[in-house]
């Protein structure tokens, strides 16, 4: 009994550390953005930590990325609109650590004039500038205060940013883990489904959008874990009075 309760006890410890490593260290967070300034293209420029140390934008989204650099150019990754949530857009990022947050700035997708090296841009961008495609016309430039994700709070891999449209605010803003109201299915889509689908599908719809969407899986894991280490405890209790 004493050997089967150190041993639950070790599954637990290890099934509880490895949570907390994957929600601290590694994590493709998903961002959505609600394009209240009504641009026609979202671009997103994001930042691992605070201080602007390590961009993490993706490459592969990216209409300039200087290669010779290994890093992104502004105005970053090009967002993907959502079809079922009119007016949001949304793109994925790996960061390899979340322990200090995140800082990032959506924009219009126009790129500089020239390559912008007073904020640590390079000479070498210019001729990834020149053949993105991309308009380059920094009087055209709009974007968003920097808005964050607080590293006391950076533990799900989904955050929404419910942008008020309003650039010319210079107040930083923050994401949250849990979808705003404003985050809804368009009404289109949704009379749609129901009619294809029938009553049923509807009931189910219905549920599954009542419940609060979030990117908090690590909570769930953890829980599940717990779970898993209690059943193990009462499979020993069970043994010894057998």
């Amino acid at each position: 009994m004493r050997n089967l309760k150190k041993l639950a006890a070790v599954g637990l410890t290890a099934a509880m550390t490895m949570a907390m490593t994957v929600a601290s260290f590694g994590a493709d967070v998903t961002i959505h953005f609600k394009n209240a300034a009504n641009w026609d293209t979202v671009g997103a420029w994001i930042y691992q930590g605070f201080d602007w140390g390590e961009n993490v934008t993706p490459q592969a989204k990216c209409a300039a990325y200087n290669t010779e650099k290994s890093r992104p150019i502004w105005p970053g990754a090009k967002m993907d609109p959502e079809p079922d949530y009119n007016g949001w857009y949304t793109v994925t990022a790996t960061f390899n650590d979340t322990s200090n947050g995140a800082i990032m700035i959506f924009n219009n997708y126009v790129a500089d004039t020239t390559a912008d090296t007073s904020s640590g841009g390079d000479e070498t961008d210019n001729q990834y500038l020149q053949s993105s495609g991309l308009v380059m016309d920094s009087s055209k430039k709009q974007q968003t205060p920097n808005q964050i994700i607080k590293k006391t709070d950076f533990s799900a891999t989904e955050y929404w940013c419910d942008f008020d449209g309003n650039v010319a605010s210079s107040t930083a803003g923050l994401l949250s883990s849990t979808a705003p109201a404003s985050y809804v299915k368009t009404a289109t889509e949704t009379a749609t489904t129901a009619a294809a689908a029938g009553a049923s599908t509807t009931a189910t719809t219905a549920s599954t959008t009542a419940a609060p969407k979030t990117g908090d899986t690590g909570a769930y894991a953890l829980a599940f874990t717990g779970l898993a280490a209690a059943a193990v405890v009462v499979a020993s209790k069970k043994r010894v009075h057998e």
